[in-house]
C-alpha cells in the first residue's frame, strides 16, 4: 500500500509561495495551503487516485470534493441522458491527517452514510483504508491493503444497471417499468417524470405518482392550485424521461 501512496505522492504538483507550500486540486482547481491543512495532502493522493490511477473518471465515476459536508464523494456516471434521476453517492470518503487514529471516527462516517442514504464509506489516512458497508442496519468494517482495492468495490458497485434496463423499456411503452421507476423516483417533487399518453400530442412533466388498481395518480410539475390529475394504464404510450 505505501509503495503506491509514496510514488503517487512524488506526481503530485507541489510549489513554495510565501514561504507556504501549497498543492492545486485537481477537481476544484484551487491552491491549497498544505502546512495549514495536512489533511488535504491525504485528500489530494486519493482524489490522484481515482482521477489519474483508476481509469475511472470521468467515463463510469464522477467525483466531489467538500459537497454536503464531505470529504469526498463517488458517484456513478449516468449513462443515459434522459435519466438522470437524484442519486445518493456510490461512496462516502472521509480523509484524515496521517496520525489520526481511524477508530475514533467509526461513529462519523456511519452517522454520514446513514442520513446520506449511501451503502459504502471509506475512512483513510494515508497509513490505513477501512471500509464500512450496510448491511440492512447495521455496518461491516473491512481494512483494505491497498488503494487498488477500492477500483474492485466501486466497479462492484456500479455493475447495477437494473433500473437503466427498466428505464429503457418503460420507453418502448412497458407500463410495468414505468409503474416501478414512478413508485421509486416519482413519488417527490424530486425527481421530475416526463411521459407521454396515447392520443395526446404534448408531454406531460408530473410527480407525486401513485397507483391505484388501474389509475396512475400525480401532480402537474408546477401546478400546484390543479386537482390532481390520473390516467388509465392502458393510456399508457411512453416514459421520455426521469431527471433531477
Amino acid at each position: 500500500m505505501t509503495d503506491l501512496q509514496q510514488e503517487i505522492d512524488t506526481k503530485l504538483i507541489k510549489y513554495q509561495k510565501d514561504y507556504q507550500e501549497y498543492i492545486k486540486c485537481l477537481i476544484r482547481g484551487i491552491q491549497i495551503p498544505i502546512n495549514a491543512r495536512p489533511e488535504e495532502l491525504v485528500r489530494q493522493i486519493f482524489i490522484h487516485f481515482l482521477i489519474k490511477e483508476t481509469e475511472l473518471f470521468p467515463d463510469i465515476i464522477n467525483v466531489k470534493v467538500e459537497a454536503n459536508h464531505h470529504d469526498v464523494e463517488i458517484y456513478k456516471k449516468q449513462k443515459n441522458d434522459n435519466f438522470k434521476p437524484h442519486q445518493s453517492p456510490l461512496i462516502i470518503v472521509e480523509v484524515k491527517r496521517e496520525d489520526v487514529n481511524l477508530k475514533n471516527h467509526y461513529n462519523q462516517i456511519q452517522r454520514y452514510l446513514t442520513k446520506a442514504g449511501c451503502d459504502m464509506g471509506i475512512l483513510y489516512n494515508y497509513n490505513e483504508i477501512i471500509a464500512f458497508t450496510r448491511r440492512d442496519d447495521k455496518f461491516e468494517i473491512n481494512h483494505l491493503k491497498t488503494l487498488t482495492d477500492i477500483k474492485v468495490l466501486i466497479l462492484q458497485k456500479n455493475n447495477n444497471n437494473d433500473d437503466l434496463l427498466k428505464f429503457e423499456k418503460a420507453q418502448n411503452g412497458n407500463f410495468d417499468t414505468f409503474a416501478y421507476l414512478t413508485s421509486k423516483y416519482g413519488k417527490y417533487t424530486t425527481n421530475k417524470v416526463v411521459f407521454k399518453l396515447k392520443q395526446q400530442q404534448s408531454e406531460i412533466e408530473g410527480y407525486f405518482f401513485t397507483i391505484q388498481g388501474n389509475k396512475v395518480y400525480y401532480d402537474l410539475c408546477g401546478k400546484y392550485s390543479q386537482k390532481q390529475q390520473n390516467f388509465d394504464c392502458q393510456d399508457f404510450e411512453k416514459l421520455i424521461s426521469i431527471a433531477y
